[in-house]
Order: structure tokens, then C-alpha cells, then sequence
């Protein structure tokens, strides 16, 4: 919305310049009187024909002809810039209203390359889209997807999306714009899950610095990959396998409770209660190789294989 302002004001006073150029013009050629010279400079930029309201001499003529050629065109953008702003207020609005119903939904700012990447492995019915490019924002709304037009920087365009019911954001756009976004979104709500994904490699230890929660770093990932597949390791396959099969696996984490504690793996068949395979264990920043008769400590992260949806 701001970049629409913007060019309404920008617009509005090249209007607004031609008009009083017109009118200061036809007063210093003609010797008219200034209502007559304004009613003359706007009945020939909208074109409306009424014709000379006074005997003009060659030289406001040419005037006027110059205000057909230059003024009309002006004229009739600033019409279509106008209208363009009183409609894309009234979709803007649909659009927040279907968003005031969304819970614990998902924001994606930046719908580039990355995000339309992103976007697709989300669930549309509860993803909100916010760009500061109304074309790209139309794209993501052809696409199916609840699109607000807006800076992700500023609290207001935020709060449209409706930050505080949010689960998580997820950043797409430029290093210095995820880093404020997050900033804005942590303000905003405090419990929310900041993703973003790093454009330099440079710029890591900034974002980190903001408090983002997860930092994906498309760069290193692909390094670590290569290196994996440079190396015959089977983990880089295995990912992509899971990920990417016909009936996909979920890595889901689970952190031990005080219920759980002090019982051991065989004791709590979670394979059975659960369909879930605990693959490891992290205890203390050490990671343990899952064994039956391995005992639970409360704090213990565990992370399982699961076929759907983890339910302790």
C-alpha cells in the first residue's frame, strides 16, 4: 500500500502542476482573470469541448493545444491511477476479512522464486501472503492464496495478516528486510516462529542476531549436499527419498515430560502407541543412539520417524 500512495501523491501533484501551470499560463498570455484562465486549462485537459470561453490569440492556442497533447494524457492517468486505488481498497479489505478468520496460520513474506517453492509445501487454507509488489500479489492470489499488498517491515501491514493469531512467518525477501520483518513480528508476537531464508552468506551472524528462530541457508545446505553425494554418504539421499516419496515421512521432535522420565524406550512402546520410530535422542547437546532399554531423562529431545502426524 505504501508504494500505491506514493504514486497517488506523485501523481496528484504532476496533476495538480499542470493545472496551475495551465492556468498561470493562460493569465500571462491572455490577461484573463484567474477563475476563467482555471475553467479554461480544465475543460481543455478533460477534454470536455465546451469550446474558447474568450477570443484567444495564436499564441493561447497553442497553449491549449499544448495542454490537449500533454495535460489530457496526464489527466486521464491520474483517472486510472485513482480508480486502480479506490479498487485495490475495496479487494484489500476482502482480503483482510478472510484473513480476521484465520488461526495459527502461516505468513509467507516474498513471493519470489523461493517463496512460490516455499508456498507449495504449505497448506493454502491456512497461508496468508504479504508482498509490497501488487503484481506479485496478484499472481499469489491467481494462484489460489489469501494476499495482503504491503511492506512486511511495517507493524500495520502485520497486523492485517494477522500476526498475533499467527503460528509462524516465514521470510523470502531480501537479508535487510527479513531482519527487520522478524524484528516487527517478535514485537508483534512474541510466542510466533521466525523463519527466514538467507540471501548472503555473509549475513548470518546479523540475522542470528535478531532473533530468528530457524535460519535456512539455501548456499550451505546445497554445499553440505554436495559434499554428502562427493562422499558416497547415504544421508543426502535418504532426505530426499523420505521427502520426497509418494507416501512421505515426517521428522517430528518431541521433548521428554516429567510423566515420561525415568522410563525406558521398551517400557513406553511408543512404536506401538504412536507409529513413530525415535531415531535419536539429544540429551544435553549429545546425540544418543536410540536402544530399547534406553532410559528417558525429563528435558531428553527426541526426534521420530513418523508416517503422519505425531500423537503423544
Amino acid at each position: 500500500m505504501n508504494s500505491l500512495r506514493v504514486t497517488i501523491l506523485r501523481v496528484a501533484a504532476l496533476l495538480l502542476a499542470v493545472i496551475v501551470g495551465g492556468t498561470l499560463a493562460y493569465h500571462i498570455i491572455e490577461g484573463w482573470p484567474w477563475f476563467d484562465c482555471l475553467y479554461m486549462t480544465v475543460i481543455t485537459i478533460t477534454t470536455t469541448g465546451y469550446g474558447e470561453i474568450r477570443p484567444m490569440s495564436a499564441a493561447g492556442r497553442a497553449l491549449s493545444m499544448t495542454l490537449m497533447f500533454v495535460g489530457v494524457g496526464i489527466f486521464l492517468y491520474s483517472v486510472n491511477i485513482f480508480m486502480s486505488a479506490i479498487v485495490e481498497g475495496r479487494i484489500q479489505k476482502r482480503w483482510e476479512k478472510m484473513v480476521e478468520k484465520m488461526r495459527d496460520h502461516y505468513i509467507l513474506c516474498g513471493y519470489g522464486v523461493m517463496g512460490r517453492e516455499i508456498i507449495k509445501e504449505l497448506p493454502a487454507d491456512k497461508l496468508v501472503v504479504v508482498d509490497s509488489d501488487i503484481n506479485k500479489v496478484n499472481t499469489a492470489r491467481e494462484d489460489g492464496y489469501v494476499a495482503i499488498h504491503g511492506d512486511s517491515t511495517d507493524e500495520t501491514t502485520l497486523e492485517k495478516a494477522g500476526i498475533s493469531r499467527a503460528k509462524a512467518i516465514i521470510c523470502c525477501m531480501s537479508d535487510a528486510s527479513n531482519a527487520f520483518t522478524t524484528l516487527t513480528a517478535k514485537e508483534l508476537n512474541p510466542s510466533i516462529k521466525t523463519i527466514a531464508v538467507l540471501r548472503s552468506p555473509d549475513a548470518e551472524k546479523k540475522m542470528l542476531r535478531v532473533g530468528v528462530d530457524v535460519l535456512l541457508s539455501p548456499y550451505r545446505d546445497a554445499a553440505r549436499k554436495i559434499q554428502s553425494i562427493i562422499s558416497d554418504k547415504a544421508t543426502a539421499e535418504f532426505i530426499e527419498t523420505v521427502m520426497s516419496g509418494a507416501k512421505s515421512l515426517n521428522l517430528e521432535k518431541f521433548i521428554v515430560n516429567e510423566e515420561m522420565a525415568g522410563k525406558s524406550l521398551r517400557e513406553l512402546d511408543i512404536r506401538r502407541r504412536t507409529g513413530c520410530i525415535v531415531v535419536a535422542i539429544v540429551r544435553k547437546g549429545e546425540v544418543l543412539l536410540p536402544e530399547a532399554e534406553t532410559v528417558l531423562e525429563k528435558g531428553d529431545i527426541l526426534y521420530m520417524l513418523c508416517s503422519g502426524d505425531l500423537k503423544m
